[in-house]
């Protein structure tokens, strides 16, 4: 007993010293005190390094923490973290998963699932949500909210529902303030009243409140949420490591969803309609990062070349002496200004996505 406490001990200060190397190198990283605050634990199912990629984990970091009264910290999985016994602790605080009042996780692929499985039980919480409902900690208090969204979870919530006490099927930028207001003092009290407010809010889905049975008398379906004004937000990177598969880049999204409608592309159906950030906004989001010492401009979208103002963007760009770095375009609307500005700003690979061979 006494061995298996010096080895968690020592576990767990292996880990704060890891978790602090990476949190050190950090550029925007929150921390705030717990005192009176509503404690959240945005959880990513794969490495920091991976997580740390992706532009919406960042967003919803800022758009918590945004909130006066909540503490939001990011946890990650960790490659045989369970299997050797360590414990799953916050980047922030080094807490155990365990302290938070809500885990919020983002999904993005479909292989992650086994991770979010694996991540509850190194923390010692029931996976299932049934189990978590007739259950409680050991000092009584309820076990921590599991939720989750993300184009992982929104394509088909069904084959993870039964590990989480509610999904958020949409986009989640208009969801948050609302989502924390409601649970803000009742997550602490009747846990199945939250959850049946949830369920009546859309874009909120209560598995276990939500019978498979079409013929239940109450069944109605979820409304996805979405963001009707793009430019209301700002969708442009909020912390910088080294870390990372971008580096010290500045990532800005410069539109949402396709139209394209390839059956093939989840990112065509699950983010429509398209949208754009106007070009007026992204050239100051990019002359803010220059002033930083940004001079890597990373273009986020689903269909890149497909921005109105694509050309006239990657101009200006370039005018600035920006490195410009963009994922992978279509081929028909890879125009010759483009290109030019692309190569003047640095770039020196281009990808090429021509989707299916046909021939024409």
């Amino acid at each position: 007993m006494v061995k298996n406490r010096r080895r968690s001990a020592q576990n767990r200060t292996t880990d704060l010293g890891r978790q602090g190397r990476l949190h050190l190198k950090e550029e925007g990283a929150v921390v705030k005190d717990w005192g009176g605050r509503l404690p959240i634990a945005l959880t990513f199912p794969n490495s920091y390094y991976v997580g740390m990629s992706s532009l919406a984990f960042q967003l919803l970091y800022r758009w918590l923490n945004d909130e006066r009264d909540v503490v939001c910290e990011r946890i990650f999985w960790h490659k045989g973290a369970a299997a050797a016994g360590k414990p799953l602790l916050s980047l922030e605080s080094g807490r155990p998963a365990d302290d938070f009042d809500i885990w919020a996780f983002t999904i993005s692929w479909e292989m992650d699932y086994f991770n979010v499985i694996e991540m509850l039980r190194q923390a010692g919480i029931p996976p299932l949500s049934q189990e978590r409902l007739q259950s409680s900690r050991w000092d009584g208090s309820p076990w921590p909210l599991v939720v989750a969204g993300g184009p992982g979870i929104t394509m088909n919530p069904e084959p993870m529902a039964p590990f989480f006490d509610a999904v958020l099927i949409g986009e989640g930028e208009e969801a948050v303030p609302e989502f924390i207001a409601l649970c803000r003092d009742a997550v602490h009290e009747d846990r199945e009243a939250l959850l049946k407010t949830l369920d009546r809010k859309p874009g909120f889905y209560v598995p276990h409140l939500r019978p498979s049975n079409r013929d239940h008398v109450d069944f109605r379906p979820v409304e996805r949420l979405w963001v009707r004004e793009l430019p209301e937000y700002e969708t442009q990177s909020v912390l910088y490591t080294p870390d990372t598969e971008f580096g010290g880049m500045h990532l800005m999204e410069i539109a949402r969803g396709c139209g394209r409608g390839c059956r093939f592309c989840l990112a065509g159906y699950v983010y429509r309609p398209p949208r754009e950030q106007p070009l007026e906004t992204l050239l100051g989001w990019a002359e803010a990062a220059k002033a930083k010492g940004r001079d890597r401009i990373g273009l986020v979208s689903a269909a890149v070349s497909d921005h109105t103002q694509i050309d006239e963007l990657a101009t200006e760009l370039a005018g600035m002496d920006a490195s410009i770095s963009a994922s992978s375009m279509r081929m028909d609307p890879i125009s010759v200004p483009l290109i030019r500005a692309m190569a003047e700003g640095g770039t020196q690979t281009l990808t090429v996505a021509p989707e299916a061979g046909s021939e024409r």
